[in-house]
């Protein structure tokens, strides 16, 4: 039987970890092999999420696998929500995201949904970290950005091309 290999972003594990973990394995068992990934010892209750979705796996469930035979993209947290505040010309919006989400959807969410960009003009726009310079790679989980208890994270909407002085 072919082991599940898995992306883990999380909180306190600031770099993508490839874990591989036998089939028909649960998500205790993930949540045991993140604590050995982790910079920091955190405590509190972990939960796990798969990219995108906003509800947390049960840790009774098998671990899901992927169709395509690529490795599973999950996350592991402890906030269940990530507010997250994006401002673009001097306006802020707001939205609640599950800490697995990528950076790329938040933007999406932000330039198409909330400042109400089209597709061509979003595309010229980033996401960087309220007041520093930083621009998160677009496949980074929210989660992986923000530590508990402070559940929440701040981005500029900017543009893509950096003017130089």
């Amino acid at each position: 039987m072919k082991d599940t290999e898995i992306l883990l972003q999380g909180e306190h594990i600031p770099d993508i970890q490839l874990v591989s973990l036998a089939r028909g394995k649960k998500v205790c068992d993930l949540l045991a092999a993140a604590a050995h990934h982790r910079k920091e010892e955190a405590q509190g209750e972990f939960h796990v999420f798969a990219e995108d979705r906003e509800e947390p796996l049960a840790a009774g469930d098998e671990l899901p696998v992927s169709d395509d035979g690529q490795p599973v993209r999950l996350h592991v947290h402890r906030c269940g929500r990530i507010t997250v505040s994006v401002t673009f010309n001097g306006v802020t919006k707001e939205h609640h995201f599950g800490p697995g989400t990528p950076v790329a959807a938040v933007k999406k969410w932000a330039a198409i949904k909330a400042f109400g960009m089209d597709p061509g003009d979003a595309a010229e726009h980033v996401l960087q970290l309220a007041g520093t310079t930083d621009r998160p790679e677009p496949d980074t989980h929210i989660g992986a950005l923000v530590n508990c208890p402070d559940c929440s994270l701040a981005f500029d909407l900017v543009p893509l091309k950096r003017v130089e002085g």
